[in-house]
Order: structure tokens, then C-alpha cells, then sequence
């Protein structure tokens, strides 16, 4: 199911996108979603990973309790293994 949906950009972002759209050959909502959609999951995932963090520093605070360091650094190269993908897409 698709939706339509209404925008309001500047007239220079309306004009790249048009042209864009038209040397490529795609519709400028398949352009958009093309382009979205890998910008979208990144920042859900951010939000994920922000929200995680929080929630082990509340129950840090609480407890006392930690994780161990092996379990962080594993977190922190997931999130830096998730970033390079998303700017590897972004270059390709």
C-alpha cells in the first residue's frame, strides 16, 4: 500500500530533486524512499541505542550493578560496525 503525502521544501531542494529524478529516470517519490528509507533505519537505530543506554544507566544507578567491559565494547562495535554500514550506503 503506498500513501501520498504533501511537502514542503524550498524551491532549490524541489529543483535538484526534479532533475535528479528525471536523469535517473525514477519517479521523485521513488527517488525520496530510495534515499529514506537507509537515513530513517539509521536514526531509528540511534534511538534504539540511545534509549538501551539510558536504561542501563537508570538501572546502573539504581543497582549499582554493571556490565562488564567485554559487553560495552561488543555495544560500542556493533554501533561503530552500524555507522560505517549506513556511510558506506551513503557513498554508494
Amino acid at each position: 500500500m503506498t500513501r501520498q503525502l504533501n511537502l514542503r521544501v524550498d524551491d532549490e531542494f524541489a529543483e535538484r530533486l526534479e532533475t535528479l529524478s528525471k536523469q535517473i529516470g525514477r519517479p521523485m517519490g521513488a527517488v525520496l524512499e530510495a534515499i529514506g528509507t537507509p537515513a530513517i533505519e539509521a536514526a531509528e537505530a540511534d534511538i534504539k541505542f540511545e534509549a538501551e543506554a539510558l536504561a542501563a544507566w537508570e538501572e546502573f544507578e539504581l543497582t549499582g550493578i554493571c556490565e562488564p567491559a567485554e559487553k560495552i565494547d561488543a555495544l560500542f562495535d556493533h554501533a561503530l560496525a552500524r555507522a560505517k554500514a549506513v556511510s558506506e550506503k551513503k557513498r554508494g
